[in-house]
This record gives structure tokens, sequence and C-alpha cells, in this order.
């Protein structure tokens, strides 16, 4: 300041010589001021440019990350598959044996299923994905498909229509699973951040996507205090200098701080057997440390190359271990566990970059006794998971706050929940899902939390809760069926016992003749049973056995495999002998169906179907009937239909046996239509012909075993009124119903109704 003042003192004396300083050393101090000014704004530039490549680089790693984790969920899958190929698994079974996996089907039913729908998408992109050698993409419907294609048989891929696997969207990011390539990060010129990372072995990549602001908060506070400095430079140099000193006293400080903390940090690796190591990034070298090569079986610090360092890994682990180290660099990190030559040691080599200086320091850390830990509870779990999976009853297993952690199949199965259950499901969301597959409840006398409840199927199962010593939970179901039947059956028993007592009380001279007639009763009910049974086991054999011979040779005749019989007669008539001999094979087996239902034997095996595919497959095996009666035979369905949960083969049987009375009671050029579409929370099929109708007294009767139209003396058509019987009854296996609409002389529609899955249902409300 004196020296400012001083030259104005001088400016102010006449002369040109006095004002040239002045005017110098305005022009210096202008000058300096410029090239501070050039010198921030340049600094300022390089931070923001710094600041962007580091939000590039984070997102990157997010989306790195991201994948490697879709990675591992997408190869488990696939193990489920192969797991479930290799134990000879139906794809049904497979599908049930994962979470995620929604089904489970071959490429060559998704290729032959009907154009348009989601499972013709789905093989498409199956076969795409097995020509590119991927292992995962996307269909066209946004379903992921994971493909596996074993040796020995047709390939077969998992559907998961809607994958939860990429993390909620929170403030700004938003994530995303793509069917591209794309890898890296982009910042696009309206301040939108985009990184991609795509997946190893699969046709996807997953997207990171966040708002970048033009100019953050932090980088208008920069500029402010650039603009400052600006006004004021020399106290700016003035706070440089004291910033100097500060920093150089801090140093001081923090070098004496980081030899205490080098002692202490010692102390600990050596406890915890760990080392340093590092990554010279010039001499493209690794630097033990001490600590570290003692867990190498060497003495002393050291600097190797990478195929030096991975000389000391196990040959199983070698290459994966030199592939991790040489691309530590690119990736930024590095995570491996290696075991040492002979096995006798497992290291966890870990490091990343330093934000500052840019090398790469890491720990080698001795995790043998984990590695031991984790195997032995692996192979505790697995044993406790085949011992649950063997046991018959429901098993399901609680955390502290209820959340169900594991289930068996037979807890599934018994209680209906296949389409609820998940892990982490709540308990009272179980008590409600299964309530509905529970149709009556007892107290037990063992206790508060023991049951007996009744399944909808009849049977019956005693429920046990115990607490775990965790705090959790564990539900075990006991199949009590017989020993319910048995006190039932007690129970009546007894009654009748009382009955019959009060009755020899009122008059003991008809004991002896009660007694007489009560074992004859019984004997009688037993030799019926006992008959009825044993015509049912000896049926299918003894008459379907002569009538494959009749069949079977009468066929040889009718196609005169042998050379011509001579008179045509004889064609007529061996061609009449096999109508007869199918007509009769048909007969008993409906019988022997209705015997089974009637028996409770007969059971349905329920997964999800496109219905269209078992509807198509009978139409096409009964069209040959209608071409000969030159009926027109014609199939309607609506496209982007939901799954149902039904027995591929029921369904097919069920309209085998619609159409083919719809042809019998349809005269020559007449119609069938057969219509496939959905109606509210139903699937309806609907079997409509042209023919000559029922009369409106004969509806009520149609439906029961052996109830046709026409009486026995003036039937005009074969048949044993089996067929809608069965319809029905398959029907209303499935939880479904039948309706029967006719007008005499004008045709008839039979429909049947199968209920569509709340999650079918609501996939399907916002598809539409």
């Amino acid at each position: 300041m004196a020296r400012q003042g001083t030259q104005a003192a001088d400016f102010k004396k006449p002369g040109r010589s006095k004002s040239r300083p002045s005017l110098s050393l305005t022009k210096a101090l202008g000058l300096i001021i410029l090239i501070e000014g050039l010198a921030l704004g340049l600094k300022f530039h390089d931070d923001r440019e710094n600041i962007r490549e580091a939000k590039q680089v984070e997102a990157h790693r997010e989306a790195l990350a991201i994948a490697e984790r879709v990675t591992g969920r997408i190869n488990t899958v696939e193990q489920t598959l192969r797991l479930g190929f290799q134990a000879g698994w139906t794809p049904q079974q497979t599908g049930r044996a994962h979470p995620d996996l929604d089904s489970v089907v071959s490429l060559t039913d998704a290729l032959t299923a009907t154009e348009g729908s989601r499972l013709r998408s789905a093989g498409k992109t199956a076969s795409q994905l097995l020509a590119q050698n991927k292992l995962a993409g996307l269909s066209a419907q946004d379903d992921l498909i994971i493909v596996f294609n074993p040796s020995s048989s047709g390939p077969r891929f998992g559907l998961i229509q809607d994958p939860n696997w990429l993390p909620e969207p929170y403030g700004n990011r938003v994530f995303s699973l793509l069917s591209s390539q794309t890898d890296g990060a982009m910042l696009s010129a309206q301040g939108q951040l985009t990184a991609c990372s795509t997946l190893g072995n699969a046709d996807l990549a997953v997207c990171v996507q966040n708002e970048f602001p033009s100019m953050s908060r932090s980088e208008m506070l920069s500029l402010l205090v650039y603009g400052l400095l600006l006004l004021g430079p020399a106290l700016a140099i003035l706070g440089l200098f004291r910033m100097f000193e500060r920093r150089r006293i801090e140093i001081e400080t923090f070098e004496g701080e980081a030899t205490r903390a080098g002692r202490i940090l010692k102390t600990v690796l050596s406890q915890s057997k760990a080392g340093f190591w590092s990554w010279n990034t010039k001499t493209n070298q690794i630097s033990i440390s001490a600590e570290a090569a003692q867990l190498l079986d060497k003495t002393g610090a050291m600097d190797l190359s990478i195929d030096e360092f991975v000389q000391f890994a196990h040959e199983d682990q070698a290459e994966s271990l030199k592939q991790a180290l040489r691309t530590m660099q690119e990736r930024g990190y590095v995570s491996q566990v290696f075991a040492s030559k002979d096995k006798s040691t497992w290291l966890d080599m870990r490091a990343k970059p330093d934000e500052h200086s840019g090398a790469i320091n890491g720990v080698l850390q001795d995790v043998t006794a984990t590695k031991i830990a984790v195997a032995r509870t692996r192979q505790a779990e697995n044993r406790l998971r085949t011992a649950l999976e063997g046991f018959s009853g429901p098993v399901a297993l609680w955390d502290v706050r209820k959340r169900l952690i594991y289930w068996n199949r037979a807890f599934v199965r018994v209680f209906g929940l296949e389409p609820t259950v998940r892990a982490g499901m709540g308990y009272d969301t179980g008590m409600l899902s299964q309530a509905t597959n529970i149709i009556d409840r007892r107290p037990s006398i063992e206790g508060d939390r023991t049951e007996i409840v009744k399944i909808r199927d009849g049977n019956w199962f005693k429920i046990v809760e115990r607490a775990t010593k965790s705090g959790g939970m564990i539900t075990v179901g006991l199949d009590v069926s017989s020993d319910v039947r048995n006190e039932v059956e007690l129970t009546k028993q007894q009654g009748r016992l009382r009955k019959l007592v009060a009755e020899l009380e009122r008059s003991e001279t008809r004991t002896a003749e009660l007694t007489r007639h009560l074992k004859l009763e019984k004997q009688r009910a037993e030799r019926s049973a006992n008959s009825k049974n044993a015509f049912l086991a000896n049926m299918s054999h003894e008459l379907r056995t002569p009538l494959n011979a009749i069949n079977g040779f009468s066929e040889i005749l009718v196609g005169e495999l042998y050379g011509p019989l001579g008179d045509q007669r004889y064609k007529e008539y061996a061609q009449d002998i096999l109508d007869s001999g199918k007509h009769l094979l048909d007969m008993i087996t409906d019988i022997l169906d209705m015997a089974k239902i009637e028996a409770g034997k007969m059971t349905v095996d329920l997964h999800p179907i496109d219905i269209v595919d078992p509807v198509d497959a009978a139409i096409r095996m009964i069209r040959r009937k209608a071409e000969e009666k030159d009926i027109s035979l014609k199939l309607a369905a609506n496209s982007n239909l939901p799954l149902v949960e039904a027995d591929h083969r029921a369904i097919r049987q069920m309209i085998l046996n619609l159409v083919s009375n719809a042809i019998k009671f349809t005269d020559e050029g007449g119609e069938v239509r057969v219509t496939v579409d959905q109606k509210g929370e139903e699937l309806r099929v609907a079997v409509r012909d042209n023919g000559i109708g029922i009369p409106p007294d004969a509806l009520p009767r149609l439906g029961e075993p052996f109830e046709q139209v026409s009486d026995s003396r003036d039937r005009n058509y074969d048949g044993t009124g089996l067929g809608l019987a069965l319809t029905k009854s398959f029907a209303e296996m499935h939880g479904g119903r039948l309706t029967i609409a006719s007008e005499q002389g004008r045709g008839t529609q039979v429909s049947f109704y199968l209920p569509v899955p709340a999650h079918q249902s609501q996939s399907s409300d916002s598809a539409a």
C-alpha cells in the first residue's frame, strides 16, 4: 500500500518520465489479473470435465455391478434348467423348482404354438439365441428367455414374464434391461447421463439413466469463488501463502499420525492374517508386502509380474486369477478368491484404485476358515433341503418378522399356493392365500398352535407350528386323512351300534335274527365292493386285449394288407367289425374313466398352458371324422389370451368329446364351430353345431352318466351317454363349469369355463 501511495504521488508531478512507471505497473497488474483469470478459467473447465468423467465412470461401474448380479441370476436359472434335465424332471417340474421361472417350455412346443401368442414369440427368440450361441435375451413381448440346449434331447428354455432383478428407481436414477450389446457411458447435450453394461453371454445390456445438470450448485459456487479471486489477487496470494503454511503443518502432523497408524495397521494385519499389495502402473508389476509374502510362504517384500504371481495359485484357479489381474485396470477393481498350489490355503485378493493418485492398492487375506465354514454350511443346508423335499407333508420356515424363507413343494401343493408363494411373503398373507383351499378346521387337543384342517381335495392334515431358537417359526403338516376317516367311520359305527343295542333291548327275541341278517348284509356289501373293484381292475385287460386283436385284424382286412378279399361285402363286413370294435373300445375307456372319477382316483396335472394348443390338437385329430360327413369344422380363437392352469390331456379329451357329439348329431353339409375367448375372469371354450338340437325337457338330464336324449327303445345314434358326463367332471376338476344351450331343430352349443389365475388376469388387463 505504501508503494501504491508513492506511485500516486509521483504521478501528480509534471513530466512524462514519472507517468510511465505507473502505467507500466497498471499494465503489469492487468496482465497478471488476465493471466490469473485465464488460469482460473482453464482450471474451472478442467474440474468440470473431471467431474463429468467421474460421473460417467461411476454410472458405468453401477451398471456393471447390476449386470453382474443379473448375470448371476441368469446363470442360476440356467443351472436349474440343467439340474432339472439331469434329474429327469419334466419342464413343468423344472419350472416350479425356481421361484423366478414362470414356465419351462421345449423349443419344439413353443414354435408350434399359435402365431402371435406369447409362447410363439418366446420360441422365436430362443431360436435366435441358440443360433447366436447366446444364453439369454428378451422376446418381442419383453419376456426374459433363458435357453438350455442339452446334447441328448431337444432345446428347452425358461420364460420369465416380469423379472424383478433390477433395483427400484430412486432419485433421478432409472434402471432398465435392454436387448442390446451397448457398453459404456455417454452424457448427452440435454444433460442426460446414460451408462450401459453388456451381460456376458447374453443378448442383453443393463442401463442406468440419471439427470446431470448443465451447471451444478458446486460448479456455480466454484465460478463465484474464481470471480472473487479475480477481484482480489493480492488477498488470494496472501491466502495461498497462508494455506501452504497450514498445509505444511498438516503434512507434518499427518506424517506423525501415519507412522503411528502404520504400526497399528501392521499389528492388525498380522492378527487377521492379511497383507498389502499394489499394482505399479509404470513397471506393470505387483508389489507384495512382507505380510502378504508370508501368506504365500515367502519371506520379505517383493515385486512380481502377473505370470510369476499366478504360479502361487492352484492350477484350477490360475487362469481366472490371471484374467482378473490383467483386466483390473479396465474394470477399476479386482476381487478374486483362489487356492494355494496345494489347496491347503484359500486367499482373498481385493483392490481398487486410489482416487487421488490413481494407483491400485489392495489387501491379500487368508480366508481358509471362512471357506471351510461356508462349505460346511452349504452341505448342511443341502442335506436339510433334501430331507424336507423328501418329506410328504407341507413344511415352511418363517424368520423373526414372520416372512417366508423356505418351503417344500408339498407346502405349495397342499395349500394351493402356486400363484402366490414367494420368498419374503408375510405369514398373514400366506394364511389368507391358503384359506381358499381349506374347507374345514378342527382344534387339536395337543395345544394352541396345532389344528386339523381339511383340504379341498378331501384330505386332512394336522398343522403344527413351533417357534425356533432364532426367534422364527416352523410350520409342519402331517397327513391324517386315514385317522380322520377312521374316526368318522368309528363314530358312525358307534351310532349304528347304539341303535342296534337299543333295538336289541326292546326285543331280545330278535337278537339272533338281527345278528345273522347284519352278518349277511355285511358279507353281501363286501362281496359287492370286491366284485366291483375286481371288475374294474380286470376290465381293462380282459376286454381291451381281445378288442385290440379284433380291431387290428379287421383293420388288416379292411386295408387288404395280404391281398384282395374277393367279394366286396367281405370288406364292408370287416369295416363294420372295425367300427364296432372301435366304438366298444371307446365306450370301455369312457366307463373306466367315469369309474375312476366316481372313486376319486382320477387326477389332473395342472400347469400354465396356452389353452388354444390342446383345442387345436383335438380338432386336428377329429377333422377327418367331420370330413367323412362333409361337415365344416372351424376354430375361432382370440389372440393374446392369458395362460390358464389346466391339464393338456384333459382339455384335449374334453374337446374330442364335445366335437364328436356335435358331428354325431349334425347332418351332412352342416357346420361345427369351436370358439375360444375370455369372458371376464374366465376362459370360455364353446362348441356350436347346427344339428338336430335337444328337447327342453331333456336338458336337465344331460351331463349325468349314461344319460342320453333318446331312450333305449328309440335310439338313432351310438354312444353311452358318458361324453358329456366326463367333460363336465373334467371341467369341475379344473375349478370350472359346463353349460348347455340348445334349440330343437336349430342346433346346440356346449360351453365349459375355466378360471383365469389372478396374476394372469392382471397381466391381460394391463396388456389390453
